[in-house]
């Protein structure tokens, strides 16, 4: 701005200077210096008007100035805020704090061919929390949500636990986690992932894998060359005996005698899609002892079971278990097996049914399934076919010294299904299942199953 005005001052001096020298000698040419002197009035009053325009800019760009630095402190307001959002931050903790919501949720409806009625299921959700402070510790937590068949809503805390980060290779856990044995409870269970409307017989409830523990657990992963090993290794509570004298394979808040469990899983990935693991587990598990100051009399234990009378001295005995997985992961194709072999040792103990107590023969329990299932994403230019993902899954239940619960669940079962992805966490699931029950005198039955499973 200064430059305009400097060089309009010096064109005034210029044309001032360029009058002729005969013009300003004859003062009787007044005619001639009229018009000079219009001339440079007219050029003064260009000049000044320059000025005015050069101040009215230098006071907009002023203006507009404020108005800039006020919007970029608006942006970098609106950033820390959103950044505040999606690291988790959240107000009144420290800035090192981050928080995070997960889970999943899903709906069905079953159809059994030897059921008295079909029913709509599902209508659970399971809320995931995870707290974290810097780099040191996350807090994590999984709460259940479930309608049970008479209408009550089921609360059950699947898992609750510190994670110390010790370093690259190593996390420290504590409090009641996922049990580590084999893939299926800690990686696929959850519906929207897990791609069979149920577990693998076996693998659910009241079956040979562990679903948690509470306690303590090390576990990471070590690079070897060009394969990558990882471990967990885990002392828990253990399992503990059932009033049906089977065995409870869920973590529980107060252990029943002075044994820890001791187990864990290695696993090696071959190539970066093709891992192969070997889980075991080792505990005592105690019958059902007299309390202190009880002596013969009955035991209430709860409204809906009978009152159980203690007095036989109870024993306890082995338990130990093993199995092996494999998994391949590659592009669209997803395969896997996974085996485990369990049994406890003969001991005695008091159940719901021989209070006063009874020997209990060796229980042993093996299952195994294995799972093909391939997204047909790269088949064709239709986005329908995309979406869609064929499954197949067959599976093995074994019992053995418990003939209530072998004629529950030993059984064959075999799965198909085909499910149509809606996004990336959104899943719907159509499928059939046959099971053949083992023991002689229960029918077999084959069971129609749609879900949709959303993880979030």
């Amino acid at each position: 701005m200064k430059k305009i005005l400097c060089g309009a001052s010096a064109l005034t001096l210029i044309m001032i200077a360029a009058i002729p020298a005969s013009a300003q000698d004859n003062s009787s040419d007044s005619q001639l210096n009229q018009q000079l002197l219009q001339r440079i009035e007219k050029l003064e009053n260009e000049l000044n008007a320059l000025r005015q325009a050069v101040r009215q800019s230098a006071q907009t760009a002023n203006a507009a100035q404020k108005t800039a630095q006020g919007a970029v402190k608006t942006v970098a307001a609106v950033k820390k805020q959103t950044a505040k959002l999606e690291t988790g931050s959240y107000a009144g903790a420290p800035s090192d704090a981050k928080w995070h919501l997960a889970g999943y949720a899903d709906a069905g409806f079953t159809i059994n061919d030897k059921a008295s009625s079909n029913s709509f299921g599902g209508g659970q959700v399971n809320p995931i929390l995870h707290f974290q402070y810097k780099d040191l510790l996350m807090f994590e937590s999984e709460l259940e949500f479930t309608t049970s068949g008479d209408g009550e809503t089921n609360t059950e805390l699947e898992y609750a636990q510190f994670d110390i980060f010790l370093n690259d290779y190593a996390t420290l856990v504590a409090g009641k986690y996922i049990s580590p044995i084999g893939q299926f409870k800690e990686r696929l269970h959850p519906s929207w992932i897990n791609k069979i409307a149920n577990a693998p017989a076996g693998f659910g409830h009241d079956g040979v894998q562990p679903g948690s523990d509470t306690g303590l657990q090390l576990r990471g992963a070590l690079p070897v060359g060009n394969t990558r090993f990882t471990y967990s290794l885990a002392v828990g509570n253990g399992p503990q005996t059932t009033f049906e004298g089977g065995v409870k394979l869920e973590g529980s808040g107060k252990d029943d005698n002075k044994n820890k469990s001791v187990g864990g899983r290695l696993g090696f990935f071959a190539l970066p899609y093709l891992e192969f693991g070997g889980s075991f587990l080792t505990a005592r598990v105690s019958g059902y002892e007299e309390p202190a100051g009880h002596g013969d009399a009955p035991i209430f234990i709860s409204a809906d079971r009978p009152a159980l009378a203690v007095g036989a001295g109870a024993s306890n005995a082995r338990f130990t278990l093993w199995g092996a997985d494999a998994a391949y992961t590659k592009g669209a194709l997803n395969a896997r097996f996974e085996y485990l072999n369990a049994h406890r040792a003969a001991f005695f103990s008091p159940t719901a049914e021989e209070p006063t107590g009874t020997f209990l023969p060796r229980l042993g329990m093996k299952a195994w399934y294995g799972q093909v299932s391939y997204r047909l994403s790269g088949i064709g230019d239709s986005d329908f076919i995309h979406k869609l993902e064929p499954v197949v899954r067959y599976g093995e239940f074994r019992i053995s010294g418990h003939d209530e619960l072998e004629e529950e669940n030993a059984q064959d079962r075999f799965n198909i299904g085909l499910n149509y992805w809606l996004a990336p966490t959104v899943v719907t699931k159509a499928g059939i299942e046959w099971r053949d029950f083992k023991v002689p005198g229960v029918d077999s039955e084959t069971l129609y199953q749609f879900q949709i499973a959303y993880g979030f």
